[in-house]
């Protein structure tokens, strides 16, 4: 039997104490976005609160070593719910990993921060929907507003659907960048709304809307759909899973693909882009056929679906949390062929897989499940010393970027608990800090799944 290695832990970033709150004993950050802020070649990292555990309204950025860089917004933001008389919506750390994104969306070279806001001044809001809520673009240096505009189309969003709420499909609201208008590099993006999914231009002009019809459990499609350029026309498309939407808008398939259709890829599959169905455990064309599908008997609930290079012999390759919000994975191999099955660590929403570059690119990559990573043969191999235990409930557990930031070319893993204080950074032995290149941010870090 393997004996698991241990990481080596490069360091525990302690969030600035002005960043941070307190509730009911429980010191917390909330929800982290990495990138290069100051352009220095380091990676540098964002926090960020939500009022009603849905609205942005504190971001705080603060550098590799824990300085704060900047602070916007009120980490105490309090104002009246709309939904309930006499009550009063409050800031907590985000129910989900939600709209707020790290990346340089108006090609001057340097980062934005690109969010959701609720401004400090609004008397009274809903959770349910975002008629208070406005497009920002900050300076990643100096977090001073580049840009602000309220779009009426998403305001008009909520979480209802003929006056039924449908709480799911309303809280998994990530800023996907996309290249969508054809520019030199992706200045674009999309995000889903409860049923309604939008595309914006770095100007924030809404480009179009798309309004999904499979949001009843469990026929409901992806609640974070993926970008990426599935039918090589050079700019990027969407998947949705039930449905797939060309750069334009335009509906390249609507249609039902399985139950629990809750994580979508595109990634690239025997030579070109393909969109990838946790449902069923399914590669599709671009018109929304099955090039493969293991199956609903095979993938029951698909709740995590990630491609990688887990076997030696023979990539990509899948990795499937198969039975829902369970520990049981599998990895099946580029001809559908199921390699193993194997139970990973309990953790406190068994969600949050990662293809991981421990070992560089020329050499089979592994797979993080919290906390630990796994290879394609199901063993553990590496451990994360000193981190502390999870703090449990739907966020309370480590999610993680995978990134390059110290040490030679090989991924580091880079950890955060929503509800704690810190962000834990391990990287492989042996570490040799002389040879770090600089941080680069690619669509791994900035289009990160994070959690299904």
């Amino acid at each position: 039997m393997n004996t698991p290695q241990e990481a080596h832990l490069y360091k525990r970033v302690a969030i600035p104490e002005d960043f941070l709150n307190v509730t009911d004993g429980n010191t917390w950050g909330g929800d982290i976005r990495i990138g290069d802020l100051t352009g220095n070649g380091f990676v540098d990292f964002l926090v960020y609160k939500s009022l009603g555990g849905i609205h942005p309204c504190f971001l705080g950025a603060f550098t590799l070593d824990g300085e704060p860089i900047w602070s916007f917004g009120n980490k105490h933001l309090e104002v009246l719910d709309t939904d309930e008389p006499n009550s009063f919506l409050t800031t907590h750390s985000p129910d989900r990993p939600g709209p707020v994104a790290i990346y340089d969306i108006d090609a001057d070279g340097k980062a934005e921060v690109i969010c959701f806001w609720i401004d400090s001044d609004v008397t009274q809001a809903s959770k349910w929907n975002l008629s208070e809520i406005r497009l920002l673009i900050l300076d990643g240096a100096t977090g001073d507003v580049k840009q602000s505009t309220v779009c009426k189309e998403l305001q008009k969003c909520s979480a209802y659907v003929e006056d039924e709420l449908h709480i799911p499909n309303y809280v998994h609201q990530r800023l996907m960048i996309a290249n969508l208008c054809g520019n030199l590099q992706a200045q674009d993006f999309i995000v889903k709304v409860g049923v309604d999914i939008l595309a914006f231009n770095h100007k924030f002009d809404l480009l179009w809307k798309y309004t999904d019809k499979w949001y009843r459990y469990p026929r409901h499609s992806a609640y974070i759909p993926a970008v990426g350029d599935f039918n090589s026309d050079g700019l990027d498309e969407v998947n949705g899973g039930n449905y797939g939407l060309a750069s334009d808008g335009t509906v390249l398939w609507n249609k039902y693909l399985g139950d629990n259709l809750d994580s979508v890829l595109v990634e690239e599959w025997d030579g070109q882009y393909r969109s990838i169905l946790s449902a069923g455990g399914q590669v599709i064309d671009s018109s929304g056929n099955p090039i493969f599908s293991l199956g609903m008997d095979v993938v029951p609930h698909g709740q995590e679906i990630r491609s990688g290079n887990f076997l030696q012999e023979t990539h990509p390759n899948l990795v499937i949390r198969y039975n829902g919000h369970h520990p049981d994975l599998m990895v099946v191999d580029n001809d559908g062929n199921i390699r193993s099955k194997f139970t990973v660590d309990e953790t406190p929403n068994n969600t949050g897989l990662e293809t991981i570059r421990w070992n560089g690119s020329d050499e089979s990559d592994l797979i993080y499940s919290p906390a630990a990573l796994y290879d394609g043969e199901g063993n553990k191999v590496v451990m994360f010393p000193e981190l502390p235990p999870p703090t449990g409930g739907r966020m309370g557990w480590y999610h993680c970027f995978p990134a390059d930031v110290c040490g030679d070319a090989r991924e580091e893993v880079v950890l955060y608990d929503p509800y704690t204080d810190a962000v834990y950074i391990y990287t492989p032995h042996p570490f040799h800090p002389e040879q770090y290149a600089g941080y680069v941010h690619t669509k791994r870090q900035y289009n990160a799944r994070l959690m299904d």
